[in-house]
């Protein structure tokens, strides 16, 4: 029997929506002030200035569906508080997602499926705060979407209403079909996310490649194409051989975005400190590492701790604030301590 909402559940669930029906349109109107070339004082554009660009536009999911019929792959990154927002903001990423993996790299928690609703909605809103261009996706934790539609449509309305998110993704497949379509139907843009499932680790057996027999990989594209019917927007495509995974973008109609999925896919997501090299668990087969910022922060971290530990940080004339002679000899008269001395610490030269 599918699930029926009492009379009663359905006007609570009716007027949460009806108090957030223009989300959409509030979420989309975060865009970057209209743009104009910095003037110099006679009012002439300053040269020096021309150079930067204008801000960039909101990415909307009509953006994405145009990205994928131009064949450009989508970027998307996860963010865990404003800095990280900030960042896909400014460096052209198209979706930033708020994913639950933040249970494991921010929270230290040993997997997804401990990270509570309240948890995400905070740093949803840090996420939220730096957010300009790209469109803001965020993930819904385990077990907020399982109960049955009318916990999934209450859960989905806190993630927009207090994390400030524009949609929400879910982990499952065809069997989530039917709480995807009560969040699509009423307005809540959904991203699918099939194939290997971290929720679901521990049924899976670890972190396993999905898809590679005929009969799972079917049952994978069936899963998507469900989906897809049920009214999402994009689907993640986790952990699957490239060749499925181009196979299932080829028969759908809404973007896929790969994570150790291949180059098939209409984009592209890993996570924050993946891409940083911040993170000291296991690497995936599938991961890159742009950069290496854990190697800059060991640095930054050792040379400021030597440096407090000779004496050379805080230097007084540079890095200290002076107070007139007079006022202090004042305050030491004051105080009746009109012996006490100090001279600021030598340098220590290398």
């Amino acid at each position: 029997m599918p699930h029926m909402l009492s009379s009663a559940s359905r006007t609570r669930v009716i007027t949460s929506i009806a108090r957030f029906q223009n989300i959409g349109q509030r979420c989309m109107s975060v865009r970057p002030l209209k743009y104009e070339p910095p003037t110099n004082t006679s009012g002439e554009p300053s040269p020096q200035k021309q150079a930067l660009p204008p801000p960039r536009k909101k990415v909307t999911i009509a953006s994405l569906h145009a990205l994928r019929q131009e064949r450009t792959p989508i970027t998307v990154l996860t963010a865990y508080d404003y800095p990280t927002a900030r960042a896909a903001s400014t460096h052209g990423i198209d979706v930033t997602l708020v994913g639950d993996s933040l249970a494991q790299v921010c929270l230290g928690y040993s997997s997804t499926t401990s990270l509570t609703l309240d948890e995400m909605l905070h740093h949803c809103r840090a996420v939220a705060r730096g957010t300009t261009a790209p469109l803001l996706v965020a993930d819904m934790p385990f077990g907020s979407f399982y109960a049955g539609k009318e916990d999934t449509v209450r859960a989905a309305v806190r993630m927009l209403q207090e994390g400030n998110v524009e949609a929400v993704k879910l982990e499952g497949g065809s069997e989530i079909a039917g709480r995807v379509q009560a969040l699509t139907s009423i307005g809540i843009p959904v991203m699918a996310h099939v194939g290997l499932l971290p929720q679901r680790h521990t049924a899976l057996s670890g972190y396993r490649v999905q898809g590679r027999t005929a009969q799972s990989g079917r049952s994978i594209l069936h899963s998507a194409l469900a989906l897809e019917e049920a009214g999402a927007f994009s689907i993640v495509l986790e952990a699957i051989p490239s060749s499925l995974a181009a196979y299932i973008t080829s028969r759908l109609k809404v973007p896929t975005i790969g994570i150790g999925a291949g180059p098939g896919c209409a984009g592209q997501v890993l996570v924050w400190d993946d891409v940083m090299g911040t993170w000291a668990g296991h690497k995936a087969k599938f991961v890159r590492r742009f950069g290496d910022v854990k190697s800059e922060v060991e640095r930054g971290v050792n040379a400021y701790a030597n440096a407090v530990r000779n004496g050379s940080f805080p230097q007084h004339n540079k890095e200290g604030y002076r107070m007139d002679d007079g006022e202090m000899e004042k305050l030491l008269e004051m105080e009746g301590d009109r012996e006490w001395t100090w001279s600021p610490p030598k340098l220590m030269s290398n």
